[in-house]
């Protein structure tokens, strides 16, 4: 039995475009894909791949945070899959995982340096929140039925294009559509 190379991607929702990482992954026998947060490592297609790889096999992942969200269970994951034999490599960073210490090390910081981008992110969205109430413009999250109404109203009345009822209801692109989708099935 020959070695395989997997291909690992996750996006964090189902709606999302996973072209830019299975670009990345033109080499491997199979891609295997997760449309879910990475906030935790219990994932169905990356639980489908911990069951399949065995020594000799080589995993391929777009960048560290497509693989895991903080560095715990990056360590984790990385820890089950070279103790099985299997080596994992970062695209984005160039680097192969194969359990040595200078690996550990590398894979320790880029681990860290995610967690810390990540951390900056949610700081710059708190802080873009706050400016925006003070500013008298941020609506937070509506309650669900109120949306709904609103954006059934406006969809029933047909006056305005989405874009409109998007920025008149104060919603995010993907709730709007969500709601849209539900009142079409509902019909």
């Amino acid at each position: 039995m020959s070695n395989k190379i997997f291909g690992y991607v996750r996006v964090s929702a189902k709606d999302q475009n996973t072209d830019r990482q299975t670009l990345a992954l033109t080499n491997c026998d199979e891609i295997l894909i997760d449309k879910v947060s990475g906030k935790n490592a219990d994932r169905p297609e990356l639980n489908k791949l911990r069951g399949m790889v065995r020594a000799g096999d080589t995993v391929y992942v777009k960048s560290v945070d497509r693989l895991a969200r903080n560095t715990k269970d990056l360590l984790e994951l990385l820890e089950e899959l070279t103790t099985k034999g299997v080596s994992v490599t970062f695209i984005d960073n160039s680097m192969t995982f194969d359990n040595n210490p200078t690996s550990k090390f590398m894979i320790t910081m880029l681990g860290a340096v995610g967690e810390l981008e990540r951390s900056f992110i949610r700081q710059r969205q708190s802080e873009g929140i706050a400016a925006a109430k003070e500013r008298g413009v941020f609506k937070g999250r509506q309650k669900d039925e109120e949306l709904r109404e609103k954006i059934h109203g406006y969809i029933r009345r047909g006056t305005h294009s989405n874009d409109e009822i998007i920025k008149l209801v104060g919603c995010g692109r993907a709730t709007f559509y969500r709601i849209k989708k539900e009142l079409a099935n509902n019909r």
